[in-house]
This record gives structure tokens, C-alpha cells and sequence, in this order.
């Protein structure tokens, strides 16, 4: 009689797993670096296509020398102070400016920063035409990518100044908004924490004038700019800069001009940033 119930066990074919599908975060971060690595590509076009339009033109050299010098604290802030000077190399009426901008900035969270600066410049604009100016900044950075190797980042800063005259003693008043994308690329590391390697630069800047011109040679409008950076140290860092500038002479009210600046950066931070995922380096 056969048997009811066998001993024997039934082979049930092996469940094959389904594929395992990408993170959205791993998605997230794969189309950021694409557009981060694109955003670099539009700067360097860019660039090239105004020095293409600058062959045809008119246009000034400048020489810029800057040294800054920062301190971290609370591990949310940074006190940063800018020495720079500025000058015209290419021209008989030669331009110059001497500049100081200190400036504090806090970073509450890896992704956001704010910013609160009273820059003061004093400026020989040509012979007989000398101004001295005081600008209060309120500003804001996104950094978009602040844990991945290439750092994206949004800027935005309004600027209200005040530039006398100093040979007629009068005194103008202007508002203006700065916005600038930027890409910032370690070449020999995986991160930009890193306290030693070297970065490239690429960004892109535009001024938007909301109520009327200050009179100045070289009233801004457009800056791209493409450099190369070392990390000696957390403490030391310098960098080459090179800015292609479209921008006006509003002394004369003439037509727009392109200006190729040749940028040194000194940076000297005096005490390292506090090394946790959360804050980030917030000395840039």
C-alpha cells in the first residue's frame, strides 16, 4: 500500500534574486559630477569664446596681488581678511588700487554659508580722478556637492556702495547684485578635505547694476574665470588666476571692453578647521 505521506522533500527550484537596482542617492550624486564635469566644460568654452572676441578688440591688461588671512572658530565661523592691489600694466594713464576686505562668514550646515563684509578700496581711476569707496556685502553660498571630490557651488552677494570722489569731495551711491557659479576640482587627491594637493578652478560671474552706475574705468559686468591652486598645507595655500572681464568705463561712457587679469592669491588660515563630516573645509 503505497504511503500517504513520504519523508522524502519535495526540490523547490533556488529563488534567483532580483537585480539590485542604483541608490537614488548614488543616482543623485552620477548626475552631479556629469554636470559638474559639463559646468566645467561651459566655463572653459566660455572662456575661450570671449578671448576668440578679445582677439578683435581693443583690450587691457591688469595685475592683481592678493593676501588673505583667516581664522577659524566655534568650528562654524570663519574671520577672513583680503590685502590686495591692482593695476593697470598695459595703458599710459595708468589705473591702481589699493584694497582691504574683511569679511565673516558662518557655515550652520555642510551645504549653506553666509557672509557679511565692509570692504574699502581707495582708487587713482586716471590723473586728477581719485575715489575712495565703502561697501557693505550681505551674501550666500550654496555648496551643492559638499562631500564628493569636485565641489559645485552657487554664490549670491548684494553689494551696497558708496564711492566719493575724493578731488570733488562728491559722493555716489549704488546697489548691485553678484551672482557666480563655480567648479573647484582636486587633480592628484579624491577629496578636496584633503590639507595638500593641487585644485583647479573654473567659475563665472555676472554683476547686475540694480539703480545706476558708479563713475569708474572699469565698471564690471562679466568675469570667467580659470586658475590653478596649491594646498601646501591646511595653512598655506596660493593660487594662479587667470579672469577674462567684459566692462565699461563709466568715467567716459564708452563701449564695453574686455580686460585679461592676471590674479596671485596668498592665503594663510591660522588655526585648522574642525574635522568632521558636517562642517566641511569652510576655508576656501
Amino acid at each position: 500500500m503505497p504511503a500517504l505521506f513520504s519523508s522524502r522533500r519535495t526540490a523547490f527550484p533556488a529563488k534567483v534574486p532580483a537585480p539590485l537596482r542604483p541608490h537614488g542617492t548614488s543616482i543623485v550624486r552620477a548626475r552631479v559630477k556629469h554636470l559638474s564635469g559639463y559646468g566645467l566644460g561651459c566655463t572653459v568654452g566660455a572662456l575661450l569664446l570671449l578671448a576668440g572676441q578679445a582677439v578683435a578688440q581693443t583690450n587691457n591688461t591688469q595685475l592683481w596681488m592678493d593676501g588673505i588671512v583667516g581664522h577659524g572658530f566655534s568650528g562654524y565661523y570663519m574671520a577672513e581678511c583680503e590685502f590686495s592691489y591692482q593695476t593697470l600694466l598695459n595703458d599710459q594713464q595708468r589705473w591702481s588700487s589699493l584694497n582691504v576686505s574683511p569679511t565673516l562668514e558662518v557655515s550652520p550646515t555642510a551645504h549653506w554659508s553666509f557672509l557679511v563684509g565692509v570692504p574699502y578700496s581707495y582708487t587713482i581711476q586716471k590723473e586728477g580722478f581719485k575715489t575712495a569707496e565703502v561697501r557693505l556685502q550681505l551674501g550666500a553660498r550654496y555648496t551643492i556637492t559638499p562631500f564628493n571630490r569636485v565641489q559645485t557651488r552657487l554664490n549670491a552677494r548684494y553689494e551696497l556702495r558708496q564711492v566719493r570722489t575724493i578731488d570733488t569731495d562728491s559722493l555716489q551711491r549704488s546697489q548691485r547684485l553678484r551672482l557666480r557659479a563655480e567648479i573647484v576640482v582636486p587633480l592628484d587627491v579624491r577629496s578636496y578635505d584633503s590639507d595638500t594637493m593641487w585644485y583647479a578652478i573654473g567659475d563665472a560671474e555676472t554683476f547686475l547694476v540694480m539703480d545706476q552706475d558708479v563713475k569708474e574705468r572699469f565698471a564690471n559686468r562679466v568675469r570667467l574665470r580659470l586658475g590653478l591652486g596649491r594646498k601646501f598645507s591646511y595653512n598655506w595655500r596660493g593660487e594662479l588666476i587667470y579672469t577674462l572681464q567684459r566692462s565699461r568705463d563709466a568715467i567716459s561712457d564708452e563701449d564695453y571692453s574686455l580686460d585679461n587679469i592676471i590674479r596671485l592669491r596668498i592665503k594663510y588660515y591660522f588655526t585648522p578647521r574642525a574635522r568632521t563630516l558636517a562642517r566641511g573645509d569652510n576655508a576656501n
